[in-house]
């Protein structure tokens, strides 16, 4: 009997490991010098389909300090861009190649906001950010339901972040270790915002990267279970056989 329990306790615990796998996508904003459209949705990378995949649409905002934002803009790790990444789009700082644009800007007040309500509740998400402004701080704003009309509808969650600044002037080597780690949707949410503020000037969202809990078991859990399964159908049978044979 006590074999019985722990062949089943084995093939459990075997189990659970199995169903308890996550699933990590990171999503990448740097793919292109480029202007796109405010509420731009992002599977892994910008993408006009993402059917069946979750997905974070971006969107750039202002305090009204300044700011007069009308969408977003992209860079990649060019000369003279300090950084690669996403970052709300003014038109009066001029286009591409966006080395006047002043991104995530505490100046004009600008600020990204992402809409994470397509992503699986109890994910954890880890935010890699590009600087082009020496000792950069961040900060991050966070709530539920419809979408935020300002940060002072939001809750701070993490302030003083520190981003770290491009090695070189025109931004060729930038920290490669997401800042902020572990932040946390919530195991029961069913829409969210994140918003990101900065600082200083010229702060870029680089990469997001979601953990997110995997409901589906993997093959491994069946065969497990059935092997669990067959090794009690035959202790059985040979306790029966035992039992008849004495």
């Amino acid at each position: 009997m006590k074999f019985a329990l722990s062949i089943l306790g084995l093939a459990a615990g075997l189990s659970l490991a199995s169903v308890a796998s996550a699933t990590v996508t990171t999503y990448t904003f740097a793919t292109s010098n480029t202007t796109v459209a405010n509420g731009s949705t992002y599977c892994a990378t910008y993408s006009t389909s993402c059917s069946g995949k979750q997905t974070v649409t971006v969107y750039g905002e202002t305090t009204g300090n300044g700011g007069n934002v009308s969408g977003l803009f992209t860079v990649t790790d060019t000369p003279n861009n300090f950084g690669a990444g996403i970052a709300p789009y003014d038109p009066s700082e001029g286009g591409s190649p966006f080395s006047s644009q002043r991104g995530i800007s505490e100046t004009t007040g600008d600020y990204l906001l992402l809409d994470v309500s397509n992503i699986t509740a109890g994910s954890t998400l880890s935010l890699l950010l590009d600087a082009g402004t020496g000792g950069d701080q961040v900060a991050i704003y966070t709530s539920t339901g419809s979408m935020p009309t300002s940060l002072g509808s939001m809750t701070e969650v993490l302030s003083n972040v520190n981003v770290g600044s491009a090695t070189n002037s025109n931004g060729s080597v930038q920290p490669t270790t997401p800042q902020i780690t572990g932040l946390s949707l919530g195991a029961t949410a069913t829409s969210g915002w994140i918003a990101i503020q900065a600082d200083c000037d010229y702060l870029l969202l680089n990469t997001l990267t979601i953990t997110s809990p995997s409901g589906v078991p993997e093959p491994r859990f069946y065969g497990l279970l059935l092997a669990g399964f067959l090794a009690l159908c035959g202790i059985a049978y040979k306790r029966r056989s035992a039992q008849s044979n004495a």
